[in-house]
């Protein structure tokens, strides 16, 4: 494993990396060795290999934040935070933790040994005569010995300043965390992972149009408006797309601000356009294209999925929620199947089973996830039934979001999408008080509320051909 080195005596773990050679005076000049070996706090042989992997990027992330820092042409030119990052780092190679003053007598030996250790012969370098002791040495950065002797002075954990690096990844470990604690289904946690590395890839191009910028609030709010205008004029036609990618960063910000960096208020931020640059899906037309996709629905012709995705249209059921679907949650003899959530266990809710077709396909594993474990844990389930919609309607502007449009414009042609129990049949949550109590908990799964929509279902398919 690259950067992994193990004590021949010991078994101990270390990570170790070489100064690369142009920045090799700069590192001498601050005491760093030519090769920096950093304790992993791992044995061999009792540690798993994503343990040790974890540990090593830890400790690379160290390294090349100290590099970044060792490349800057004017160091002096650097923020608060920088320096304080970069003595951290020097510290760390050196096996020095914060706090190591603290409870110290500073006219004890022991504060001037520790204070020896973390600075070395900088330690006096104001001195008049420490430029002829050391004539072939370097003094230190004023605000590096300053930074260096903060940091062991506190306590550990203390932080006084902040950069915009630490506030993403203080969010990718929040979200990093709430993906691990998701009760749903192994596809949910699948998909919540695929989302999350597109926000990783949001939040680090933030951070590489800014720069890692002390985090003040000026210098959140201006930057997150550059990067606003930046998205709005320069990268994104859509306004909504625009939006997308500046709400993680913001929100990044956002959560640091409350939880660590308290003193900062994040500004909320308007897209303009966002509301214009919505467009009105188009709903099937329920006499010509409605048909055709319902004897594809029929046909062996095209996949499961997508069969199963077009029975979704008189559900509002999406690829999310097909994907998640349980077979244990079929229930054949009450005409009825449990519909997988895509948030929570309450935003599952219960599907009527339209006839033998659908129940077929429903149950054809025996048991899992209704598509199948390999179907279940693939991507682009959305594009996929979005190529057999518009290859079977021969309409091009059609998107899977207008099935569910269509089955709730279906409901309405028939005079019951006014009907309190279509908003727990598509999964809606409306302004009526009944929708709102009886969505997600058992009542919509009671014989009455099943009776009733199995009888809007009727109704949405009394003009279609009957089939086995």
């Amino acid at each position: 494993m690259k950067f992994l080195k193990e004590r021949k005596d010991s078994g101990a773990l270390a990570f170790q990396r070489k100064i690369p050679l142009h920045l090799l005076d700069r590192a001498k000049a601050y005491g760093i060795k030519p090769v920096v070996v950093l304790p992993l706090d791992l044995m061999a042989g009792a540690a798993s290999e994503v343990q040790i992997a974890t540990r090593i990027e830890q400790k690379n992330k160290q390294f090349e934040q100290l590099m970044r820092f060792l490349e800057q042409s004017d160091v002096e030119a650097a923020s608060n935070a920088q320096w304080e990052e970069a003595a951290k780092a020097l510290l760390e190679i050196k096996g020095i933790k914060g706090g190591t003053l603290r409870n110290v007598s500073p006219t004890s030996d022991e504060f001037e040994y520790r204070l020896d250790e973390a600075l070395g012969i900088n330690i006096n370098q104001d001195h008049p005569d420490w430029d002829r002791v050391y004539p072939d040495a370097k003094k230190m950065p004023e605000k590096l010995v300053s930074a260096i002797y903060e940091i062991i002075s506190n306590r550990a954990d203390q932080k006084r300043f902040h950069l915009f690096s630490d506030a993403i990844d203080y969010y990718k470990a929040y979200k990093e965390t709430e993906i691990n604690k998701l009760t749903g289904t192994a596809a949910e946690k699948y998909r919540k992972r695929r989302e999350f590395k597109k926000d990783c890839k949001r939040l680090d191009d933030f951070l590489e149009f800014t720069g890692n910028q002390e985090f003040t609030q000026v210098n959140a709010n201006e930057e997150l408006r550059r990067y606003r205008n930046h998205l709005v004029n320069d990268v994104y036609d859509n306004a909504n797309t625009a939006k997308r990618s500046l709400t993680v960063p913001a929100a990044a910000l956002r959560r640091y601000a409350d939880e660590v960096a308290t003193n900062i208020v994040i500004t909320q931020l308007k897209v303009d356009g966002q509301a214009r640059s919505g467009k009105q899906r188009p709903v099937l037309d329920i006499e010509i294209e409605l048909p055709l996709l319902w004897e594809a629905a029929h046909s062996e012709e095209y996949g499961q999925f997508e069969r199963l995705s077009i029975f979704g249209i008189f559900s509002g059921a999406s690829a999310a929620e097909i994907i998640q679907t349980q077979v244990e949650d079929v229930y054949p003899l009450d005409h009825y199947y449990i519909l997988g959530g895509t948030k929570r266990e309450t935003r599952q809710r219960p599907v009527i089973i339209i006839d033998r077709t659908h129940l077929d396909l429903l149950t054809k594993y025996k048991e899992g996830y209704v598509v199948g474990e390999k179907v279940a844990h693939q991507q682009n389930h959305s594009q996929k039934f979005a190529s057999v919609l518009r290859k079977v309607t021969g309409n091009p502007k059609l998107v899977p979001y207008s099935c569910r449009h269509t089955g709730k414009f279906l409901a309405n042609t028939k005079g019951v999408g006014h009907l309190d129990v279509m908003e727990c049949m598509f999964g809606w949550i409306g302004k009526r008080r009944e929708a709102k109590d009886n969505y997600g908990k058992a009542g919509i799964f009671s014989k009455p509320y099943i009776e009733q929509m199995k009888q809007i279902t009727d109704l949405m398919l009394e003009d279609l051909p009957q089939h086995p």
